[in-house]
């Protein structure tokens, strides 16, 4: 029994360093002879960007085609339609054919690993460009083959038969010789890798960092990454920022009102009850005509007041039979009285009749509300049945001609000079409005401005009375300085208004600025940055939303 106690000892100390060492569960740590192979990341999409006189362009190849995005460099839109050659690597040119999402496709037979010199032509209407770039293609990742553990299993055999022979020639020794030889050996036999322990779990080199993709992403530098994809969705416009003369404004709020030489009001004349005419009222938008009849105000009278005009009717009444028969009378008397007292009961019976006539009519008068020019109602109050009170000013219609309207506006800058011209911002669109009067206004320190748009200035946008409006009036001397629209400022990531920059075809990068009011849809740059810089004037607050 002690024999075979020692044989197995033997084997077991050279079966040690033999052994794979095991994880726990949740933690295979692989074999020791094959290197980790992290799990492939996703890489970029090989890219060639090249700026031309007239143009911008990104080439991505992906799948064995190329795609060609192609952008004026003026202000960024789209070049559609246009004549596209390509040659790669010295070769003979090609065609790449338009696509309809307004991208150039054509297969790159040529696209192997390693760098690629590419030319391109673009031919377009005002646009005559050549480009060139080197577009590098990554060679493939190598893959680890699977290591099958056969090593382990031959090296584990041949240390049990090691360990068993020496066994076997430790029993020809002593006892006390055989236990210092066996804790000797014992020490040759571990393992000599260093193995780490489970805090933190330090397996090896950590795998590297994922390659973020062709994906719109902010930068850590706080640019932005932008593909010409995302771009043309967002629909991204820019411009270059040139230096000129600008004047300086002070902005105001306007109110658009009715002209008062060009529309009218319709009230009630008298007290009573509202009612419609026939076909019933006309509704806001339609078209009427001077005079024409727009609804009725019926007398209603109290209780107190009937009673009494009821009483004064029945005396009337009474006051004309009385009438009549002494007319009837005297009339049967002609020749026999007096012709004068003929024609006093006459007259003094048609007097009574007319007066009679007058009550009756009164108590059942319909009084017509008319328009009082020709135009378009604008607004109307009108429902039937409506009581309207003695003293009420309340407006029945408004009818105004069409377009004809005016701008109201509070300046505490003082009377505005004449022929200075007001700028408000309706739609995207800058309309000027002329100075037509001005006076005191009711709040203390303002002056009243009544401004005009020339005729057609409005065009097909004529804006509701009521609307309010942002203005623009000068404030200065003109002042040299850098224009761009109020749609280009952005809040920065500090809170401060920025611009940004359209660095290269795919980058942009916000710029603090400082900004002075130019007009009512632009502002003075007047630091932060420097004339030649491409700013982003349209789709600036979509892109400064990217995270």
């Amino acid at each position: 029994m002690k024999i075979l106690s020692r044989l197995l000892l033997a084997a077991a100390l050279f079966l040690v360093p033999a052994l794979a060492v095991s994880a726990h569960e949740g933690h295979d740590h692989g074999t020791p002879d094959a290197a980790a192979t992290p799990a492939p990341s996703p890489t970029a999409v090989p890219t060639l960007e090249a700026d031309g006189g007239d143009v911008q362009m990104v080439a991505l190849l992906q799948g064995g085609t190329i795609t060609l995005f192609i952008d004026l460099l003026a202000d960024n839109s789209p070049v559609t339609g246009a004549a596209v050659t390509m040659s790669a690597d010295g070769g003979k040119p090609v065609t790449v054919p338009a696509a309809p999402d307004g991208t150039y496709r054509a297969p790159a037979p040529w696209a192997t690993p390693g760098d690629h010199a590419l030319n391109f032509t673009v031919t377009a209407d005002g646009v005559a460009d050549l480009l060139v770039g080197t577009l590098t293609v990554p060679a493939a990742a190598p893959v680890a083959a699977a290591s099958t553990g056969w090593g382990a299993i031959l090296w584990a055999v041949g240390a049990l038969i090691v360990g068993m022979a020496l066994g076997a020639g430790l029993l020809s020794l002593r006892r006390q010789r055989a236990v210092p030889a066996l804790l000797l050996l014992a020490a040759f036999a571990l393992p000599t890798e260093r193995v780490m322990a489970h805090e933190g779990h330090d397996h090896g080199a950590p795998a590297p960092e994922p390659v973020a993709g062709n994906n719109p992403r902010r930068l850590p530098d706080g640019g932005l990454f932008v593909p010409k994809a995302t771009q043309r969705l967002l629909s991204i416009r820019t411009q270059e920022l040139i230096a000129g003369e600008v004047s300086p404004t002070v902005t105001l709020t306007g109110r658009v009102i009715n002209d008062p030489n060009r529309s009218g009001r319709v009230q009630a004349p008298q007290s009573g009850r509202l009612m419609p005419p026939d076909g019933g009222f006309p509704l806001p938008g339609t078209l009427v005509k001077a005079g024409q009849v727009l609804g009725y105000v019926e007398l209603v009278l109290r209780a107190e007041d009937g009673s009494g005009i009821s009483q004064q009717l029945a005396a009337l009444d009474k006051d004309v039979r009385l009438a009549q028969q002494q007319w009837n009378r005297l009339s049967n008397l002609k020749g026999a009285v007096a012709q004068a007292e003929i024609d006093d009961a006459s007259a003094t019976l048609d007097g009574l009749m007319r007066e009679r006539e007058v009550m009756a009519r009164a108590v059942a008068k319909r009084v017509p509300l008319t328009s009082p020019i020709d135009g378009v109602i604008s607004s109307s109050n009108a429902v039937p049945g409506l009581m309207i009170e003695d003293r009420d000013i309340t407006l029945v219609f408004e009818v105004t001609e069409p377009g004809a309207v005016m701008v109201e506006a509070l300046s505490f800058d003082g009377p505005l000079p004449d022929g200075a011209i007001v700028t408000a911002k309706v739609g995207g669109k800058i309309v000027s409005l002329a100075l037509a009067g001005q006076g005191v206004a009711p709040v203390p320190g303002a002056t009243r401005l009544l401004l005009r748009a020339r005729d057609g200035a409005w065009g097909a946008s004529v804006l509701a009375v009521g609307t309010m409006l942002t203005l623009s009036r000068p404030a200065g001397a003109p002042v040299a300085g850098l224009l761009v629209p109020r749609d280009a400022l952005v809040r920065g990531s500090d809170g401060l208004p920025a611009v940004l920059i359209h660095e290269t075809a795919q980058r942009f990068v916000p710029r603090t600025v400082q900004v002075e009011p130019a007009g009512a849809g632009a502002v003075r740059l007047v630091a932060g940055v420097e004339a030649g810089a491409r700013v982003v004037v349209r789709g600036a607050n979509l892109l400064n939303q990217i995270r």
